[in-house]
Parts: C-alpha cells; sequence; structure tokens
C-alpha cells in the first residue's frame, strides 16, 4: 500500500470515528422521538478534505454506524444511502474547503436533500408503524417531524462554515498531502 493510500485510509477512519462520536455524545432530542445532530458538518468538512469515494465511504460508516449501535437501527439503510448523496455536493478540489462556489453552495443543498430524503424515510417508517405517531396520519406525522429536519440541517450548515473558515485558515488542505 502506498504511503498516500495509507494516510487518506487513515483520515477516513478518523472522519468516519469523529462523526459517529459527535452523534453520540452531541444530539438534542427533538422531542418527536428523534434528535438533532451536527454530524453532518464534519461530514461536509470530510467531503471537502478526502478524495471522492473515500468520502462517500465516510458519509455512510460513521452515521451509519451510530444508526446501528443506537437504539435506532432502523434508520441505517436510510442512512447508508442519503448521507452520500449529500456528500456529493462537495468537491475537494482546491486548496481551501471555502475555495470555490460549489463548497460555499453544497452545504444548502445537501441540506436540501437531507431534509427531503429524511422527511420520505420519516413518512415510510411512520407507514410501517415502526415510528410512534403514525396513528395521527402519515402526513400530520411527517408534517410535525419537518422542523426538526430544517434545524439540523441549518445548524449543521453554521457549524460548516466556522469549521471551513477556521480550517481555511490554519492552510489545512495545503498541509495535507495524499
Amino acid at each position: 500500500m502506498k504511503l498516500g493510500n495509507a494516510r487518506v485510509l487513515a483520515l477516513s477512519a478518523v472522519f468516519a470515528a469523529l462523526i459517529f462520536i459527535s452523534i453520540t455524545l452531541f444530539r438534542i432530542p427533538n422531542g418527536l422521538g428523534g434528535f438533532i445532530h451536527f454530524g453532518d458538518s464534519l461530514i461536509y468538512v470530510a467531503a471537502v478534505i478526502l478524495p471522492f469515494p473515500y468520502a462517500l465511504f465516510v458519509a455512510a460508516i460513521g452515521p451509519g454506524l451510530f444508526n446501528l449501535f443506537s437504539e435506532s437501527p432502523f434508520w441505517f439503510p436510510f442512512t447508508i444511502v442519503i448521507k452520500p448523496i449529500m456528500a456529493l455536493c462537495f468537491t475537494s478540489r482546491g486548496s481551501k474547503i471555502l475555495g470555490s462556489k460549489r463548497n460555499i453552495i453544497a452545504p444548502f443543498v445537501a441540506g436540501a436533500i437531507n431534509t427531503i430524503l429524511y422527511f420520505g424515510a420519516n413518512m415510510i417508517l411512520f407507514a410501517m408503524g415502526i415510528l410512534p405517531g403514525g396513528h395521527v396520519g402519515v402526513w400530520a406525522a411527517g408534517v410535525a417531524a419537518f422542523p426538526a429536519l430544517l434545524v439540523q440541517g441549518g445548524g449543521s450548515i453554521v457549524i460548516f462554515f466556522i469549521l471551513a473558515h477556521a480550517l481555511d485558515r490554519l492552510k489545512i488542505k495545503e498541509r495535507i498531502e495524499f
């Protein structure tokens, strides 16, 4: 294995672990049986720093492992599909995290993807009776859960920009060589 491949693999494992830990330790109950977390902001950072296939792996494995080891493993199949789709919005090209228009617009697009696709996942889980609240009607339960998705997405966007700005000031992308 080349040194470059070992470094990118190691950094990918670190990102996956950080995402897992951030979701595990820093989550806020949303009052609807779910929670708000800011692991998505770390997925965004990973997607800008890591090469394409590694970023997708990190986006799936960090939050996916959380789902498997939490009280909500039924989210796993949705998470391992939705989170990599969100990571596709970003590019790792360039010497800065916020050095391209794409990476400035990407968190908003990724947040919208997260909100829309998890809204659909909520609807499926409400309809199947896996999530509580479906008894009031699948659409009513889905609409009630929607604000929590918006708050999570908005918080992740804000944290991403704070992290990205700090990491750009440290010239982190110039210091990481694969």
